[in-house]
């Protein structure tokens, strides 16, 4: 049940470049076979005053309060990104996505969505639903919540959309992560609604705003609350709801994916790890990790990967994909592959360079 929601309209333009997101996103303590975390999130190191200004986007330093990880890793894997090759990307895409392999942009279409044919929501024909970019509250789980959106100044309340959520990482907010994410371009932006929720404050962890990772907790029913909210009063297209995110963002992606798997799908997480679930339904998945991720181990991002590779019976082989850092898992069910793309002195912990576009692409495809 929606509780009450506040709006408010905010500038468009942020002075400067955002830094990147989500130092010391992972407690220390992992599971040796898998490479997930045990236990709560955001334990280990950075998570007292974990730092993000500049690396990423112009790849300045951002000194951590612990751990001692540097938190310009890689930094300068941000704007480059937004260049990516979103040509070849979009096109390459297409032969994942089909179930038979056709390589053009309607096979993947018609291999991820079935019948192509949109699930309206209720709040498709309905009028006066504010457009542009704003900040906005609602109450979930007895809580005020802020989120971001972005709502194209073209919506057409007759025209189902993709709803995209973008979550951030520690110490971060919902308006910061649109920056950082550089989803609103095409080929995603066209008839797609971009949604930012904003963290609180862990539980025992004060200074370390993020994600609680459990169903029936704060977070995920955030989550619900939003999107039925979103759905109700917006044209979406409830068979084309995505997530992406990024550090914690990332983790939270994929407890979304899982957890909400019968309502999501597709997401695409960077630098993340887990799902630590049981999970519901069943989704399409866009991984990438660094090698050289001094905040979020590589091992976790690769047990991230076998978990989704098992859950969408791919194979255990991959072909080349685009761009070509990218991985292909062959033989996932259709409609739901698993796309591995790990990169070295590219970024670290943040975005790599073809990381933005490649992201854009992959959630067009469907």
């Amino acid at each position: 049940m929606v509780g009450v929601y506040r709006i408010s309209v905010v500038a468009l333009a942020l002075n400067g470049l955002i830094a990147a997101c989500g130092a010391g996103d992972e407690g220390v303590s992992r599971a040796p076979s898998t490479g997930f975390p045990q236990g709560g999130a955001n334990a280990g190191a950075g998570g007292a005053a974990a730092a993000h200004a500049g690396g990423g986007m112009n790849g300045g330093a951002g000194p951590e309060a612990s751990g001692g990880a540097n938190g310009s890793q890689g930094g300068s894997g941000g704007s480059a990104g937004i260049a990516g090759a979103a040509g070849a990307a979009s096109g390459g895409m297409a032969g994942v996505m089909g179930t038979a392999g056709m390589g053009t942009a309607g096979a993947a279409t018609a291999g991820a969505s079935g019948s192509g044919a949109a699930a309206m929501s209720s709040g498709c024909g309905k009028t006066g639903a504010l457009t542009g970019a704003m900040q906005a509250e609602i109450m979930a789980f007895e809580l005020m919540r802020g989120y971001f959106l972005s709502v194209p100044e073209d919506y057409d309340a007759n025209r189902p959309h993709r709803l995209v959520f973008g979550y951030h990482g520690s110490n971060y907010t919902g308006r910061m992560m649109r920056q950082y994410l550089d989803n609103e371009k095409p080929p995603l932006a066209d008839g797609t609604i971009f949604v930012y929720p904003d963290g609180l404050p862990l539980p025992n962890q004060p200074s370390n705003v993020a994600w609680v990772l459990t169903d029936g907790e704060r977070d995920l029913v955030f989550f619900d609350t939003l999107l039925e909210h979103l759905k109700t009063t917006y044209c979406i297209d409830e068979s084309r709801i995505f997530v992406n995110g990024q550090s914690f963002g990332g983790l939270m992606t994929n407890a979304v994916g899982c957890l909400r798997g019968d309502v999501v799908r597709a997401i695409a997480a960077v630098a993340g790890s887990g799902p630590r679930s049981t999970c519901t339904g069943q989704v399409a998945v866009w991984l990438t990790h660094g090698t050289d991720d001094m905040n979020v181990s590589f091992s976790s991002g690769e047990g991230s990967r076998d978990r989704w590779v098992a859950a969408n019976q791919c194979m255990d082989m991959t072909e080349p994909g685009e761009p070509m850092q990218c991985q292909n898992y062959v033989g996932c069910d259709p409609g739901h592959p698993v796309i591995w793309c790990p990169h070295t002195g590219d970024g670290g912990h943040q975005h790599p360079s073809f990381g933005r576009a490649a992201v854009r692409a992959f959630l067009a495809s469907f």
